[in-house]
């Protein structure tokens, strides 16, 4: 972003037009967590399933889930490893802990939820089988840190996945591609690490992981709808008229193209998670 973009991404008595702090994940793109949470499951069930097989949930494994937001992941794979074994879910946003805990409420599955910070988590070194964090680490402010305590918890020979979108390449089918990349550049500023997905690999090799693979998994939101549930588009386009980063005209154009395209079915936006996983040795 230009410091001319950063400028007129500014109200006018000073304030930042963006209302929420980055990296606070009681909002998200500022909406409640736990509904975003909801309301994106859907959207990411392929990149969800990936993730679910990479960590092989068979009976008796133990396995952690940090950032898991409303533990619906968390009791998906309760279920896998069965009565022997054991899951753990960890946020450190203390309504979405007691959300999964009300959500695990008689499953009878061997589910668990703390409120924890990333940088700390409560649990002796080679203490789990697996380890896991979906769309958590583009929030922190150390990125590094977070993934070498991920690393410290996990047995040798466990893996540890990460996955996150890299908000650098969210494609959305509009026709003015200079407004586009300015309110998306914008928006997605406030995240506080906006490229994390590229990263990630050699965060995990920097962490002591072997064997770091990397998938990119596609991301296709079909209808404006599913965009908005995912990255806010409207409400970016929107927000970025009312601080003036973009002029009045270039909104009621974009929003105009959306609707054109909504109109005859054929508005799509496109993205990327990319999911890093490596192998703790020793």
């Amino acid at each position: 972003m230009t410091s001319e973009a950063t400028a007129r991404g500014r109200a006018a008595d000073g304030e930042p037009g963006w209302k929420g702090e980055p990296g606070d994940t009681s909002t998200l793109l500022g909406r409640p967590a736990v509904g975003y949470l909801d309301a994106a499951a859907d959207t990411l069930a392929a990149v969800k399933r990936e993730i679910l097989h990479r960590l092989a949930p068979e009976p008796g494994r133990r396995l952690l889930d940090v950032g898991c937001g409303n533990g619906t992941d968390v009791l998906e794979l309760a279920a896998r490893v069965g009565p022997s074994g054991e899951v753990v879910g960890v946020d450190v946003n203390e309504r979405a802990i007691e959300e999964a805990r009300a959500r695990g409420t008689g499953t009878g599955v061997p589910a668990s939820f703390l409120t924890a910070s990333a940088y700390a988590l409560p649990f002796p070194d080679d203490h789990f089988d697996g380890v896991r964090a979906e769309r958590m680490v583009q929030h922190l402010a150390e990125p590094a840190g977070a993934i070498t305590e991920l690393a410290r918890v996990t047995k040798p020979g466990g893996r540890v996945l990460v996955a996150d979108p890299d908000h650098g390449m969210w494609a959305p089918d509009l026709a003015d591609r200079e407004s586009t990349r300015t309110v998306l550049t914008w928006w997605f500023e406030n995240i506080r690490n906006p490229w994390i997905g590229r990263r990630l690999s050699g965060l995990l090799r920097a962490a002591g992981l072997a064997e770091v693979q990397v998938k990119p998994m596609p991301v296709v939101l079909d209808g404006i709808a599913a965009a908005d549930g995912l990255t806010g588009l409207s409400d970016a386009i929107r927000r970025a008229g009312e601080v003036g980063v973009l002029p009045p005209e270039r909104v009621s154009a974009l929003t105009g193209d959306i609707a054109e395209r909504e109109a005859d079915g054929g508005f799509l936006m496109y993205g990327v998670i990319i999911l890093a996983e490596g192998r703790k040795e020793g």
